[in-house]
C-alpha cells in the first residue's frame, strides 16, 4: 500500500475540506486534562505593548478567541495558512476585530521585510514543511532582533494505542504514524538551535479517554485514507481496545518549543 507524502495529506487534511475541526472537537472532548491544550499554549506567550504578531498555519484561529482580553495594548496579528479554507475560518471569526488581518502564507517564502514581528506562531505544522530549514531561516530573518518564536509539536508516541492497530493494517491502507513525523518533541530542539540562540521546552501533560466508537471512528477517518474493504476490520479492532468498562486509553505528547532571536 502507497503512503501518502506530507503535501498529500496536507491537502486532504486543511485545503480540500476541514477536518481539522473534527479532530479539535474530538481532543477537547476527550482530553483526560480538563484544563485544555489551547489554554495552556496560549499561557506560554508572553506579549509586551504594540506586539506585531505572525501566526502560521492558524488553522480555525479558535486558540486566539475569547482571549482578545488577554493581548497586549495596540497588538497587531496576521493569522496566515497555506490553506484559503483556513484563512476563510479565521476571518470569519475576526473580521470585525481591526487588530487581526488575515493572509495566506507559505512558511517557506514568508512575503514579509526583515525585523519586523516581535512574535512568531506556528502549531503543529512543522511537520508537514518540505524544507524545515529555508522555513526556520524565513522565521528567524522576519523576528525582531529579541523576538521570540513559538511552535508546538507531538511526541513519537502520541497515540501509541491506535497506532499499534493501524500496524496490523498497514499493508491494506495508509495510515499516519507520530513515529515517522520529522519535527517532534525528541528531534525538535536540535533542529530549532541550529537556527535560534537560545531554545527552551516545556511539555503539556495529558491523555485521552475515549467512550464513544462513532466519534472515534470519525477521528480516525480524519487522518487517514481508509477503503471501504478495511474499515469492518479497522472497527472491529478498534471496540476490542475498548475496556470492559467502556473506555479506550489512548496516550498523548504535545509540547512547546520558545526560541528566541
Amino acid at each position: 500500500m502507497s503512503k501518502m507524502n506530507d503535501l498529500e495529506q496536507v491537502l486532504k487534511m486543511y485545503i480540500k475540506k476541514d477536518t481539522l475541526s473534527t479532530r479539535i472537537n474530538f481532543h477537547d472532548k476527550y482530553s483526560v486534562n480538563k484544563y485544555g491544550w489551547g489554554n495552556w499554549v496560549f499561557d506560554q506567550y508572553e506579549f509586551c505593548d504594540n506586539a506585531t504578531i505572525l501566526e502560521l498555519a492558524c488553522g480555525t484561529a479558535r486558540i486566539w478567541l475569547g482571549r482578545e482580553d488577554r493581548l497586549p495594548k495596540n497588538y497587531k496579528i496576521i493569522l496566515s495558512d497555506l490553506s484559503s479554507l483556513m484563512v476563510e475560518q479565521a476571518e470569519a471569526l475576526f473580521s470585525d476585530n481591526p487588530n487581526f488581518s488575515f493572509k495566506q502564507i507559505d512558511i517557506q517564502d514568508i512575503p514579509y521585510e526583515n525585523d519586523c514581528f516581535d512574535i512568531v506562531i506556528a502549531n503543529h505544522m512543522l511537520y508537514h514543511v518540505p524544507n524545515k530549514e529555508k522555513a526556520l531561516s524565513e522565521v528567524f530573518r522576519v523576528l525582531k532582533p529579541g523576538g521570540c518564536f513559538y511552535a508546538t509539536t507531538l511526541g513519537r508516541n502520541t497515540l501509541k494505542e491506535l497506532q499499534d492497530i493501524y500496524r496490523k493494517l498497514e499493508d491494506k491502507a495508509c495510515f499516519s504514524f507520530s513515529e515517522n513525523i520529522s519535527f517532534t518533541l525528541e528531534n525538535g530542539a536540535d533542529l530549532l538551535s541550529k537556527i535560534f540562540s537560545k531554545v527552551e521546552q516545556r511539555q503539556y501533560i495529558d491523555s485521552l479517554d475515549v467512550t464513544d466508537i462513532d466519534d472515534l471512528m470519525a477521528y480516525i477517518n480524519s487522518y487517514n485514507e481508509i477503503p471501504d474493504s478495511v474499515n469492518d476490520e479497522l472497527y472491529s479492532l478498534v471496540k476490542n481496545s475498548f475496556s470492559s468498562n467502556g473506555i479506550f486509553h489512548i496516550s498523548k505528547e504535545q509540547g512547546i518549543f520558545i526560541c528566541k532571536k
